[in-house]
């Protein structure tokens, strides 16, 4: 135990290859800044053409493409020998041995900048990791503060087998901004979430406490699971577009008054048709918004 803690505070969690990595890529530029400055004006263009292609491979490896960078520094690296060679074998053209420093140059920049990314590497591997675990379990929608997709497709199952053991009705209603582009345009992005925000109010104030919103998708989506036949959510139909049609809702949102009109699409649960395939059943709804022009 004691042996890994010193292994550990002598490497210093790889800050010394890094610091390593870091002096290598520093040093390989400025020894092209020296290559270009001592190899006289008839040779400043490839000089310049070799540092932006070293400036590239170290860009496209920072990006995480290590085996592209490599590729790149290779190939400058064999085509500037290979010029020379040929510059120097064939055309007899002399050039100034400053130049040969191009040989290794790119070489010693990639590793260098692999060396100091090699520290940082299991941290943006990590990160990634924990934040795509962090998205999976988030079931609540922060704009609303309603529960999200994922939880509606967690409650359908739930829902309907309930409905089933009961003998009683089920029905699922999709409520949609009917132009949430245009709206968008109009509006600053915060004067928009309080448009969402304030259309979440207004349907949970209607519905009945048994009944589950939900938020869908972020142009101002709902899904709302209602236990009751299609006769009943006609009737939560109506009332939600009465309400709707009180701009009061929605006032003090902006200094314009804001227009909020509606997609609403709506079945009952048919345990024939579906045999609890939410997907299907949330699928058809989506076609009934569809519909309401």
């Amino acid at each position: 135990m004691g042996e890994e803690k010193n292994k550990s505070a002598a490497s210093g969690d790889g800050k010394i290859v890094s610091y390593i990595g870091l002096g290598l890529m520093l040093l390989s530029f400025i020894l092209a800044v020296v290559a270009t400055n001592y190899a006289g004006s008839e040779h400043f263009t490839e000089n310049i053409i070799m540092t932006c292609t070293l400036a590239l491979s170290v860009i496209i490896t920072v990006a995480g493409y290590l085996t592209i960078g490599v590729i790149v520094a290779a190939v400058a690296t064999v085509v500037f020998s290979g010029l020379k060679i040929y510059s120097l074998t064939v055309l007899q053209n002399d050039f100034p041995r400053v130049s040969f420093l191009w040989v290794i140059l790119p070489a010693m920049c990639i590793v260098g900048i692999a060396l100091y990314i090699k520290r940082y590497s299991p941290l943006l591997l990590e990160n990634a990791i924990l934040k795509k675990q962090i998205n999976d379990l988030v079931m609540i929608d922060p704009v609303t503060g309603l529960y999200n997709l994922r939880s509606l497709f967690m409650d359908f199952q739930t829902q309907i087998s309930y409905a089933e053991r009961n003998d009683s009705p089920i029905s699922f209603m999709i409520l949609r901004l009917r132009y949430p582009a245009e709206m968008r345009k109009v509006l600053k992005p915060s004067q928009y979430e309080k448009v969402v925000k304030q259309l979440s109010l207004l349907i949970v104030d209607t519905v009945r406490l048994e009944d589950r919103v939900y938020s869908i998708d972020e142009n101002g989506g709902f899904g709302i699971i209602l236990t009751c036949d299609k006769d009943g959510t006609r009737i939560v139909e109506k009332r939600l577009r009465d309400k709707l049609s009180d701009s009061k809702w929605f006032e003090g949102i902006s200094d314009n008054q804001i227009r909020t009109e509606v997609r609403i699409g709506y079945l009952q649960y048919d345990k024939t048709k579906y045999n609890r395939d939410a997907n299907s059943f949330k699928s058809d709804v989506e076609d009934e918004v569809e519909y309401d022009i």
